[in-house]
């Protein structure tokens, strides 16, 4: 009798898994939907702001941080994380993150001063435009200061303390005269 029993229980958990998949692939199968950002609740929200300021945090480049927060489709980034804000307080969010946000705050609200990478610079240089011919020292000027002593120290090569000009025949390569 056990062993009916136990085989009628089998069957009756393999038609239920049967009849399960069969009413959500065929009769009623699930419709998905693309969703935004914007369609998220405001604890997931302030669950995506935290990891932006996480990722600025780690990363500072204000402009790539404007463009996550800028997905949430709120009225303004600065709004985005004020709600973050908010919203991490009521949750009961760690100090650590609520500081991170608070950081983000200041820096999207022009407050932090974002520092650039070395390849982020670019200066332009022309020498024409830097060295203001009517300011100059001329070189020999420049060769002995007064406070150098005249006698003969050990430390100083007293075949370069005083410069020379060597003329030369070639072109000069910067197009100086």
């Amino acid at each position: 009798m056990k062993a009916t029993r136990f085989i009628w229980f089998i069957i009756m958990i393999a038609a239920g898994i049967a009849i399960g998949l069969y009413y959500t692939w065929i009769v009623h199968p699930v419709k998905l939907v693309d969703a935004t950002f914007y369609d998220l609740r405001q604890d997931y929200k302030a669950d995506y702001v935290l990891m932006t300021a996480e990722i600025y945090n780690d990363n500072p480049n204000l402009f790539q941080t404007m463009i996550r927060l800028d997905r949430l489709l709120e009225e303004s980034p600065e709004i985005a994380v004020a709600n973050a804000i908010r919203n991490a307080d009521q949750l009961g969010y760690s100090e650590t993150d609520i500081d991170m946000l608070y950081r983000l705050n200041e820096a999207i609200g022009g407050n932090a001063i974002e520092t650039p990478d070395a390849e982020d610079i670019f200066i332009e240089f022309d020498p024409q435009t830097f060295v203001n011919t009517e300011t100059a020292v001329p070189i020999r000027e420049l060769s002995a200061p007064a406070e150098m002593p005249t006698e003969d120290n050990p430390f100083i090569d007293q075949s370069l303390s005083q410069p020379t000009l060597v003329p030369s025949d070639e072109p000069n390569p910067f197009g100086e005269p």
